[in-house]
């Protein structure tokens, strides 16, 4: 029995030295030190060094053997027991020791952290300063503190969510003091300017909650937010307030209660114009806002893409459109078709050159080699466009379709200059139709704006070769479409294959 256990425990502890300990840099330690930049690196080693912040000796001298692997942590010589023995050089490794030394130096970054918040905020302070002076009964501090900060918040022209709240609060301690005197004054002042101050809030916080409602009921299915009861709400509450970004959510609420342009045209001027009045939270809400209005009424055919442009510009301008330093692929490609529909290709060439960077990395390649040849086919150099398609695979679905779709466009260029592109332009007319058919990676409804861009080309070129339909047809081509890829330039090359049969001139214009 004992000869046959052997094998046994041989077996064990082989299982036990060849158990890998969890990697470094999957601990909570180093995953909040990946985050850190340089500068608060620094500032974190400061307060490491700080008796008054940290009591263990040991967690500076860990930091300093980290700070060389900083931010990936991915060296292949950083394990636990290497490290253990460079912080702790005479002591006897430890997994349990060492998993302490980390657990205790990430609490102490936890602190580092919110105090390093607390110290980019002046107002927070002077708010909880004035609460340690009312509970330590040094009241004429509290009342000057106190006061001193109202002043300064109140001559703000323009107030962020924070100081909005940190106005509230003040007022709210100095009405509910201790001392009775200030609030039994005739007039009532200090519970008149905190009752204003929480409607203000109030106004604000409750209007981008329904401004964010009525956009998830118009866009998610199985949302039905009771947008018309909130808003009651918030119209009563708000009768009488005047605010510069109140005022804003009045004109978007009437425009998006009936859905008119010329209201669109409105609340967009008033916006622009008066941006400035508006803390950087509720310029971005609106700015976000308008772009989905924008995009709606491109998709319906009553702007055109080019109005955006300025949008999309300012969106960059302020960050807004930057999720976490990254730009969506959507919002890419529109940018691209806005600006080479409008023809200022210098700034698309410094958009592709500046924020190719910021999409996902798997998509870059993509979206580089889709851009130069979009921005080749509306520059009117069709061979080169067709080149560059030609060259590059595109590897995302996404792009896969809006490729065949830039290569239609091609194609269809080509036989308006000349006709012997025709049985071509028909069979890629039939090849994009059958991909779309089998492709599996997008749903039906996915797909159909695509469908119908290729159902609407066809009967276009047919017109153009004179095998079409009546010229009234073609002329009420369009009139209701609601969803088609590449709208602009189909209502582009429907009047230019009308100047072509009519006999007329056709100017130079290039496509979508």
């Amino acid at each position: 029995m004992v000869y046959c256990c052997k094998p046994l425990v041989a077996v064990y502890c082989l299982s036990i030295s060849t158990t890998k300990m969890p990697a470094l840099s999957a601990t909570k330690f180093l995953r909040l030190l990946q985050t850190f930049d340089e500068k608060e690196l620094n500032a974190f080693d400061a307060w490491l060094r700080s008796p008054w912040c940290n009591s263990n000796k040991n967690l500076p001298r860990l930091l300093e053997k980290l700070k060389r692997y900083h931010p990936k942590f991915d060296k292949r010589k950083l394990d636990k027991e290497t490290l253990f023995h460079e912080v702790l050089p005479q002591g006897k490794f430890s997994d349990r020791r060492m998993n302490n030394l980390l657990s205790e130096a990430y609490l102490a970054a936890e602190q580092f952290l919110a105090f390093h918040r607390f110290s980019h905020k002046p107002g927070l302070q002077q708010a909880l300063l004035a609460e340690e002076f009312q509970g330590r009964y040094l009241d004429d501090w509290f009342f000057r503190n106190a006061g001193q900060e109202i002043e300064r918040l109140e001559a703000m022209e323009v107030k962020d969510w924070e100081s909005q709240l940190n106005l509230y609060r003040l007022y709210r301690l100095i009405y509910h003091h201790p001392n009775q005197n200030p609030r039994m004054q005739p007039g009532g002042s200090p519970i008149g300017k905190m009752g204003a101050q929480a409607d203000l809030l109030y106004l604000l916080e409750k209007a981008a909650i329904i401004n964010e409602m009525m956009a998830r009921n118009r866009l998610l299915r199985g949302e039905d937010h009771d947008v018309a009861a909130e808003l009651k709400k918030w119209e009563a509450v708000g009768e009488g307030v005047q605010h510069p970004s109140i005022d804003l959510y009045r004109m978007r609420f009437a425009f998006l209660a009936e859905n008119q342009l010329s209201q669109y045209w409105a609340l967009r001027d008033a916006f622009l114009n008066n941006r400035g009045q508006h803390n950087e939270r509720e310029q971005k809400l609106h700015l976000v806002s308008l772009l989905n209005d924008t995009m709606a009424f491109i998709k319906s055919g009553q702007l055109d893409i080019t109005d955006s442009l300025p949008l999309y510009q300012l969106g960059l301008e302020t960050g807004v459109l930057l999720h976490q330093g990254q730009l969506s692929r959507n919002t890419y490609t529109t940018i691209v078709i806005a600006s080479n529909t409008k023809g200022t290709f210098d700034f698309t060439t410094h958009f592709i050159e500046t924020y190719t960077a910021q999409v996902e990395k798997n998509i870059r390649n993509d979206c580089y080699n889709w851009a130069r040849a979009h921005t080749a086919y509306w520059q009117q150099n069709l061979e080169e466009c067709l080149a560059i398609l030609k060259r590059h695979t595109f590897k995302a679905p996404y792009f896969q379709l809006i490729g065949r779709v830039l290569n239609t466009q091609v194609y269809f260029d080509l036989f308006l200059k000349d006709e012997s592109y025709q049985r071509y332009l028909f069979s890629y007319f039939d090849t994009f139709e059958k991909w779309l058919g089998r492709e599996k990676v997008w749903s039906k409804s996915a797909k159909a704006s695509f469908l119908r861009f290729v159902q609407i080309c066809r009967p276009l070129a047919r017109y153009h070769a004179d095998a079409g339909p009546e010229t009234q047809k073609v002329e009420h081509l369009l009139r209701r479409e609601r969803n088609v890829q590449a709208l602009n330039w189909l209502k582009q090359k429907k009047e230019e294959v009308l100047r072509l049969k009519a006999g007329k001139t056709p100017r130079p214009e290039p496509g979508d």
